[in-house]
């Protein structure tokens, strides 16, 4: 008897599935009672093996966490005892610029506590026992200009209000300026008592923080020094020489807060009295200790001799600067020892932990990891039975599954083969339209897909055609559109005025580019100006361009007069890197020009050094910039903010590095050599329009046939005077 394919579809099945079944079901019995066995031995050695594996995995583990803790506990001290000697270095320059520069200061006083109320965070002047009472014209002179350091300790202060902090600047002659924060919590209305030692006694030249930095001639970190105040505590803090016009030593400034308040920091993360963080210096003395009782000896002065051998081994590792976790007894306890170094202080940070402690965790884990063994041991027994009840129903019914499907699957597999002859001969017929619609899965399914296919590729090659062209225009009409959106951000009507004169043109590289420049006034003698290049060209470089010119303008608006520039360009930086996943970034040139003093404020982020025009000396020259990092990758980076004076006719010339690396056809750079030779050569003092294009003509010169290979951002700001005082 001859079969059709649907019925040996069906034998094929049902025969294959009832053998498969018959074999499973002779190996699931065996198999199973065997596996019932080696279970219940596995289980107790897998209890037992696995816990004392445990408990070597968690020792490590809290290994390596408390050196993770330590490490990053000693960075971040270390940070502040850096940024402290920053402070003190920032401090040093501004009190050398001003010994320096006696014509640009006015004389100013100070109180002084002998005669005078001072109160919190006020500056004030103290005298030297041996100059108090015959103080010359000279240092009269000499404390009237120095005085002027006032405004800028009053600020330093406020960044340490969370501390008692000091600071100060002592003379070679014997004065001393100081302010002082009392208490944390700041009050500045409340008066300062000062003790009679301190009045009349106090000489800053016989201090350790002055000796140490003038011994040094450099900025130094100082260990614990006493305070001489009545109920005074111990400081710990930097130093710095500062010079006079002729570079000699002129004294030291300092800031320095309480070892207290430092103590404190080190405690905070401490949660349990077993602990003990303590911090080394490089003498091997211990300066701060938690309250963990009763660990040291308080009478030791090195730890390296404290008779524990291998807590002193320890001591002579943290002294070389190495860092890592070892065991150590102290008196009758076993400790682990973490500890890592802090190389800006040459100390050492330590963290003991008692071994009681570690075990103690080790062995809960270790007993919960027994139980769950046992309880993992019972369900594998109730689920194998279960099995076993299944193992005998499961394949009677799916012997009656199978020959239902059995018999649909082989109905199913002859009907696309059908299906398939019958639209071969409509589609030969010529109907270009006609789709097979059949979902088999397999080789019929993909020789219906390759008829579909061949009907449709002509049909959707005319159709993709028309909708790229489509896509083309479209895409060209918004990019004319953000052209003119770009350009009616920047600036375009420049002021005419009898106190400076200011012109900008950019240039972009493609439809759309990163450069912008801004200027806006902060107020009636204040004008603020914005010169940048964004990172990367196109639209993302646009976008990143109107957030960033948003940005630097509203933070200048909104605090530069209550913080300085330096902080408004901080806060950008921040705001910039906030949810800045494609780390883009941008270099910025911004400054603000007082129109009365011609003092000119500027912060320096990445960008090129502008050009500056000295009208009295018809002289041209780079504007000498700190080197500050890009805003947008990176926050909680500090900027430097510098300052110059402008005099009557001087000119400022800012540019992107679109100017100084415009390549010609053999690819060779317009460099700043040649943009500073043509600004010496050519007029200065001509209008800036006529300024602005012959720069621009002499780039092009250099550029030739060549592509514009970035966008080219000029910008020119003339100081015509203003009221000096």
């Amino acid at each position: 008897m001859k079969l059709n394919i649907h019925k040996k579809v069906l034998i094929l099945v049902l025969g294959t599935g009832l053998a498969t079944f018959l074999v499973l079901g002779i190996f699931t019995y065996f198999g199973g009672r065997v596996v019932e066995k080696d279970m219940s031995t596995m289980s107790d050695e897998l209890s037992q093996n696995s816990a004392g594996y445990t408990d070597e995995l968690l020792i490590a583990q809290l290994k390596d966490t408390l050196g993770e803790l330590v490490e990053s506990q000693a960075q971040f001290l270390d940070r502040e005892m850096s940024i402290t000697r920053e402070d003190a270095e920032m401090l040093a320059d501004a009190m050398t610029f001003i010994m320096s520069h006696p014509e640009y200061y006015p004389s100013k006083s100070l109180p002084d506590p002998r005669t005078d109320t001072v109160r919190n965070a006020e500056p004030y002047i103290i005298y030297a026992p041996d100059i108090r009472d015959k103080i010359t014209p000279a240092i009269q002179q000499e404390v009237a200009l120095a005085a002027n350091i006032k405004d800028v300790l009053s600020e330093l202060i406020k960044n340490y209000a969370t501390y008692h902090a000091t600071a100060f600047v002592g003379s070679k002659t014997g004065w001393y300026i100081c302010t002082r924060l009392t208490e944390t919590e700041v009050d500045f209305t409340k008066p300062i008592t000062f003790s009679h030692e301190r009045i009349y006694e106090f000489d800053p030249r016989k201090r350790p923080w002055y000796l140490n930095a003038k011994k040094a001639n450099a900025s130094v970190l100082s260990d614990l020094y006493h305070t001489i105040e009545s109920g005074g505590y111990n400081q710990i803090g930097a130093s710095a020489p500062f010079y006079d016009a002729a570079g000699n030593f002129a004294g030291v400034v300092g800031l320095d807060y309480s070892s207290e308040d430092f103590y404190n920091w080190v405690n905070k993360n401490v949660t349990q009295n077993e602990y003990c963080n303590f911090v080394l210096n490089r003498h091997g003395e211990i300066l701060f200790m938690t309250h963990a009782q009763g660990i040291f000896d308080e009478t030791i002065k090195d730890l390296r001799d404290c008779g524990e051998e291998d807590l002193s081994a320890a001591a002579r590792k943290m002294l070389d600067g190495e860092s890592g976790i070892v065991f150590v007894t102290v008196g009758d306890k076993n400790f682990y020892l973490a500890f890592a170094p802090m190389p800006e202080s040459k100390w050492s940070f330590g963290l003991l932990v008692p071994e009681a402690q570690v075990l103690s965790a080790s062995q809960a884990t270790r007993n919960y990891f027994i139980n769950e063994v046992a309880e993992l041991e019972r369900q594998l027994d109730d689920k194998y039975a279960y099995v076993q009840y299944m193992a005998v129903g499961i394949p009677v019914a799916l012997l009656m599954i199978l020959f239902l499907l059995g018999t649909n699957l082989s109905r199913r597999f002859v009907k696309p083969i059908n299906e398939l002859s019958d639209g071969v001969r409509e589609i030969a017929a010529g109907n270009l339209d006609k789709k097979l619609d059949i979902r088999t899965g397999d080789e019929i399914e993909h020789l219906a897909a390759c008829f579909n296919a061949m009907t449709a590729e002509l049909k959707a090659y005319m159709a993709n055609l028309t909708k790229e062209t489509a896509e083309k225009e479209r895409i060209a009409t918004e990019l004319d559109v953000a052209t003119e959106i770009q350009r009616g951000m920047l600036p375009k009507d420049f002021p005419t005025r009898d106190d400076f004169e200011i012109l900008a043109t950019m240039t972009p590289a493609k439809e759309v580019g990163g450069d912008f420049y801004d200027f806006y006034m902060l107020d009636e003698t204040h004008v603020a100006i914005t010169v940048a290049d964004v990172s990367g060209k196109g639209i993302p470089a646009a976008l990143f361009m109107v957030i960033s010119k948003t940005v630097l303008n509203n933070f200048a608006a909104s605090f530069y007069q209550s913080n300085g520039l330096a902080p408004v360009v901080e806060a950008a930086n921040e705001k910039l890197c906030a949810n800045n996943d494609a780390m883009m970034f941008v270099t910025a040139f911004v400054g603000v020009l007082d129109l009365e003093s011609g003092e000119f404020t500027f912060v320096n982020a990445g960008h090129n050094p502008p050009v500056i025009y000295h009208a009295a000396e018809n002289r041209c020259d780079f504007l000498d910039v700190k080197k500050n990092f890009v805003m947008g990758p990176m926050d909680g980076i500090p900027f430097v903010e510098q300052k110059i004076n402008f005099n009557a006719g001087d000119l400022i010339f800012i540019y992107t590095d679109g100017v100084t690396e415009a390549l010609n056809v053999a690819n060779e750079e317009y460099l700043p050599d040649r943009l500073i030779k043509f600004m010496n050569s050519t007029d200065c003092r001509a209008d800036l329009n006529s300024l602005l294009k012959a720069v621009r003509l002499d780039v092009a010169a250099h550029v030739g046939e060549a592509e514009q290979s970035d966008d080219i951002t000029m910008f020119a700001l003339r100081f015509k005077g203003g009221n000096k005082s």
